[in-house]
Order: structure tokens, then sequence, then C-alpha cells
């Protein structure tokens, strides 16, 4: 396989942790930055080591990457962590603990430990709080620190105007997800003068799209896009294929409308429900002529949270899984 050693020393940053999108928070800090880095366009590069191939990553950005994040306790926990740390004195760590959890690392890991003290003596130390800082310096001597505290959301609060229609789709910015037919269809209903305003929540996935269509708003990754679809007035599905778009179901639990495409697994759920319809066509004449139709008739709110309560909730989940396993 043929490595691109020029893309590793290109990278601004490369962020290295080992438990992205798990269920504790350490995690969404650092995922925060690396979105925020990405919108502003900087060619910064998330490495999730629990995913394949992510080996050959860390050992090219060890090796060529300029510089280097690495993200959380569970790093020292696994020798590969130590030994990147050993090699590369200008890594980063960004840590989120203190003396319980430091105490658990010692008494579980009494080996790693010995070049752990080392480790955070020698490297540039981000701490979340003056307390960490305090704790660190105190117990291992760590004086290169920085505060720099973690990363809250401060939602967006998007001001939909009830002057206009507002339709949302959520989902990677990609043509899997049908940007080139939501723009069409967005700048179809700006030339019929129809009063609608078309907002997509996600994050850029690719490159190949070229400039994105300005009769849409691109509001960016979002850590939840549930506000903007509370808000909404109808969510358009514009996915070539989508199996059952999460986001589209949390639409209809809001009782909002939804406008999807016959090839998507969503279609099946939603035919001949009020409010709700389906384009046969992957195109911007069907599926503006369907989002019309969505709005020329009231929604059946009931009718939509009854069909999610139904089919597509987690208590109709595990029924169905329990029924399998024998529970």
């Amino acid at each position: 396989m043929k490595i691109n050693l020029g893309f590793y020393k290109s990278r601004s940053l490369v962020i290295i942790g080992y438990d992205f999108h798990g269920e504790d928070g350490a995690w969404r800090s650092v995922y925060r930055y690396f979105r925020f880095c990405e919108a502003r366009g900087d060619r910064v590069m998330l490495i999730d080591r629990r995913k394949r191939g992510s080996l050959r990553q860390l050992l090219m950005a060890l090796i060529f990457s300029p510089k280097i994040l690495i993200n959380g306790m569970g790093v020292f926990c696994r020798w590969e962590g130590i030994l990147a740390c050993l090699i590369r004195k200008d890594i980063l760590i960004y840590l989120h603990d203190t003396a319980w959890m430091v105490e658990s690392y010692e008494r579980n890991h009494p080996l790693k430990v010995r070049f752990f003290r080392n480790i955070v003596r020698s490297h540039k130390l981000l701490c979340v709080s003056d307390q960490m800082r305090t704790f660190f310096q105190s117990r291992y001597g760590s004086n290169n620190t920085l505060v720099v505290h973690e990363a809250a959301i401060l939602p967006d609060d998007p001001d939909f105007s009830p002057v206009f229609h507002h339709i949302v789709m959520v989902g990677s910015i990609d043509e899997r997800k049908g940007v080139p037919l939501f723009s069409e269809v967005a700048s179809l209903a700006k030339e019929e003068m129809l009063p609608w305003k078309f907002h997509w929540i996600g994050a850029l996935a690719s490159q190949s799209l070229g400039k994105l269509n300005s009769n849409v708003y691109w509001w960016g990754w979002q850590d939840s896009a549930l506000e903007f679809i509370r808000k909404a007035d109808a969510f358009f599905l514009s996915s070539v294929d989508d199996p059952l778009p999460l986001a589209c179901l949390e639409a209809l639990a809001l009782g909002k409308r939804c406008i999807v495409y016959r090839g998507t697994g969503i279609a099946e759920l939603i035919d001949r429900v009020p409010g709700c319809a389906i384009y046969e066509k992957h195109s911007r004449e069907d599926a503006l002529r369907a989002l019309k139709s969505a709005f020329a008739e009231e929604p059946d709110t009931e009718m939509m949270q009854s069909i999610v309560r139904e089919k597509a909730s987690i208590a109709s989940l595990a029924k169905k899984i329990d029924s399998l396993i024998g529970h």
C-alpha cells in the first residue's frame, strides 16, 4: 500500500486518542477542538486508535507529522502510548484527571507509571484546571504546563423567522447524503419565489463537491441537531440511499413533516402519513413536488409519533431483540 508521506507532513496537528465517542466525556473537548479547526480550514487529522488501520496512521504521524496531541490517561495504559512519548519529546499531552484516576493508574500499572512520571515532567501538559496543574506539579514536578480548561458547547440557537418555512437536513456533507439534490431544490425553490429556507447541519466529508450552494445555510458540525429539527417545519432527506436515518426518525417523533426518497428505508414507515411525502425519482423536480405536497396538508403528529413508538423506539427495539434471545 502506497503511503502519502506529504499528507502527514502537511498536517498542522494530529490528535490521537483511544476513547472517541465513548461513554465518558474525556474525548469531547478535544474532538470539538478538532471540528473547530477543521471548520476554519486547518489541515488537522484525528486518529482514533480503536479503528482498523489506525496503527499505521499512528506510526506515520510519529515519524512525519510536525505536531501531535494525545488525549487522556488511556494513552498511558498502553505501551505504544508510552513509547510514542519517549520517541517524541514535543508531543502535547491533554489530560483530564487528578488524584483519584492517577492513583488508580499507579496501582494498576506499576511498571508503566515509572515512565509516566518522566513523561509528564518532560512534556508539555495541557490541564483542565488550576487544581489539576497544582496536583501534577506537586506530585510529579510537572512545570511545563498550561491550563486550557474544557470546551462546553454553546449550542446554536437558530433564529428561524416564522415568515418562512424552514427545511432541514442532517448528515455529512457528501454526495451520498444528496448534497447536489438538496442544493438544486433550494435553488429551484428560490427561482419559484417560494417562502422556504434550507438548512444543512453536518460536517464537510468530501472536498470534491466544490463550492457549496449559497441558497443553503450550512451550519457545519453540531454536537446535537435536535434544536434545529425542533424549530424546523420539515425534514428533507436528500440521501441517495440511507437505511433508517436517526435524525429523520427524531423529526418524525417531533411531529415534523418528512420528505424522503423512495430508495431510503424511512420511506416504508411514512407512506401515506399526512404531512409526509415520498419522491419516486431522485431529481429536483420530484423532490420539490413532494415538498409542496407535504406543505399542502396538515401533519398528523399523533400518527407520526405512534409510528416511532411502535416501530422505532428503544422499547420496540428491545422487545424484538429480546424475543430472539429468549428474554
